[in-house]
């Protein structure tokens, strides 16, 4: 299910897109409700697909990391109201300007999600704002989130 992007503006963080020393990371804060992930199983950029054993996810304020590829319906892991999550992809660092991110999890009880981003890269050291600044595509595609006053 593509999921609209009213709902995708309440779930991706947005500026946490960002390069790290091994690549990059984002974020998403659960606003909606408590879940039940079972699946990650594609992160791409700008078309390319990431591997998914390179993919981890940190919640906030804990040492735990949990790689996608172990995410299973025998290993889920619970998404709680309120939470943060941290994605690090091990992968090329991206380059400055904008990017299309497609991410699509399988929650237990809503099967496939799709998330398209549009995002441009965060300048080093930023902080992350919180997911005000972040506006619906002009165009009606579901599924796509950008930032305000970008112009596509």
């Amino acid at each position: 299910m593509r999921v609209p992007a009213f709902l995708v503006r309440r779930f991706y963080v947005a500026g946490s897109l960002r390069n790290t020393p091994t690549g990059f990371q984002l974020q998403a804060h659960n606003e909606m409700g408590d879940g039940t992930l079972v699946g990650v199983t594609r992160i791409s950029v700008d078309g390319m697909a990431m591997d998914p054993r390179g993919i981890t996810a940190q919640r906030e304020g804990t040492d735990e990391v949990v790689r996608a590829s172990d995410i299973s319906r025998t290993s889920p892991v619970p998404f709680r109201r309120g939470e943060r999550v941290t994605l690090h992809v091990e992968s090329q660092t991206l380059t400055p300007g904008a990017h299309e991110l497609e991410v699509e999890l399988v929650e237990l009880n809503l099967g496939a999600l799709q998330l398209g981003i549009s995002e441009s890269v965060a300048p080093h050291g930023a902080l992350a704002p919180d997911a005000a600044g972040l506006a619906g595509s002009s165009n009606g595609d579901e599924g796509t989130a950008r930032r305000e006053g970008d112009p596509r």
